[in-house]
């Protein structure tokens, strides 16, 4: 018997994003049958090398997810399904959206894996389900929700998401993992790649927001991941945070390894209220994306997490994030965004 025929199906959604790609061709390396539910709009260049059988549609239509997930659950081998598809944004006007994709999408996925035999569901939340931390002091997953008072549609959604998934563990296998901001090459898409062009064209000023960052590399994700549908305890979740940064930090750290000047000073976080909340003015007459009201409070909030769970229950073993951001930083010179 191939290695194929006893690796576990696999179905994703999210599949062609910054962190499902990668984890779409590494299933596909393991042997896996690996299938992938996507919009017709989706970008799929990045998995022309992998064996990937296509499921259309969108997370919205519950009807196309039940179709997916029903075809990938024929035979006698319960498949892995793996749900990383959301809409991550920091614009006002994305609220709805977020609000359908990220909750509604949720919802469906879950409907559909009740009605079918599958094995397993992996969830890909985020760290900003779990937290503000109060301070800069790393939390684990048992930290109390107070997510609301930040006011932000992408943490409001994701941890609605994530409450679904494990109100449903009395039923399915589910699996939880929390990744904090990823980093990595080989992909232009994500807020930590703008991130790193923001600094490198030295766009931030001399001061920094006066908030923390766990931080994460990709390929660590994956791991996390995989380790997750093979040895995670049911009804569990996972953060998967490699280090945590105060955002002056992580500006330092990027701007050395870009060879540009850093900010000197953190705001504090009355100043930064201030901030906040002139550019909600300035969102009321037009889009300020990036630098939106959402997207600044963000950066205002404690975001500290200890993975030791994932390290201890799982052996979880990232890398040292020195080494990612510095391999980030080197793939986006190569290909042309620095």
């Amino acid at each position: 018997m191939s290695a194929r025929a006893r690796a576990p199906r696999v179905l994703i959604t999210g599949g062609t994003g910054f962190v499902g790609s990668a984890l779409v061709r590494e299933l596909d390396r393991r042997g896996h049958d690996v299938h992938v539910f996507a919009r017709s709009t989706a970008d799929r260049s990045a998995l022309d090398d992998a064996q990937v059988t296509w499921h259309e549609g969108d997370l919205r239509d519950a009807p196309a997810v039940a179709r997916a997930v029903a075809r990938v659950a024929t035979g006698e081998a319960e498949p892995w399904i793996v749900h990383a598809g959301a809409v991550i944004s920091y614009r006002t006007r994305d609220r709805e959206l977020q609000q359908a994709v990220n909750v509604g999408g949720t919802r469906n996925v879950l409907e559909a894996c009740l009605h079918n035999r599958v094995g397993r569901l992996l969830h890909v939340s985020s760290v900003v389900a779990v937290g503000p931390t109060p301070d800069g002091s790393p939390a684990n997953e048992e930290l109390a929700w107070a997510g609301a008072e930040v006011r932000c549609d992408y943490m409001d959604t994701k941890r609605a998401a994530e409450e679904l998934v494990l109100g449903a563990a009395r039923e399915l296998d589910v699996v939880v993992v929390n990744p904090g901001a990823i980093f990595g090459p080989g992909h232009a898409g994500p807020n930590t790649v703008r991130f790193l062009e923001g600094i490198a064209r030295r766009r931030t000023g001399p001061f920094a927001p006066p908030g923390t960052l766990s931080v994460v590399g990709r390929g660590d994700v994956v791991d996390g991941c995989l380790l997750a549908l093979e040895r995670g305890d049911p009804g569990q979740r996972y953060l998967l945070c490699a280090s945590s940064l105060s955002i002056l930090e992580l500006f330092a750290l990027a701007a050395r390894e870009l060879g540009v000047p850093a900010p000197r000073w953190r705001l504090g976080r009355r100043s930064w209220r201030w901030v906040c909340a002139g550019m909600g003015l300035v969102d009321r007459v037009f889009d300020p994306t990036p630098a939106s009201p959402q997207a600044l409070r963000m950066l205002g909030t404690h975001f500290a997490f200890d993975a030791a769970r994932a390290r201890e229950e799982l052996g979880w073993k990232p890398r040292p994030f020195e080494g990612v951001l510095r391999e980030t930083i080197a793939w986006l010179r190569e290909a042309g965004h620095l």
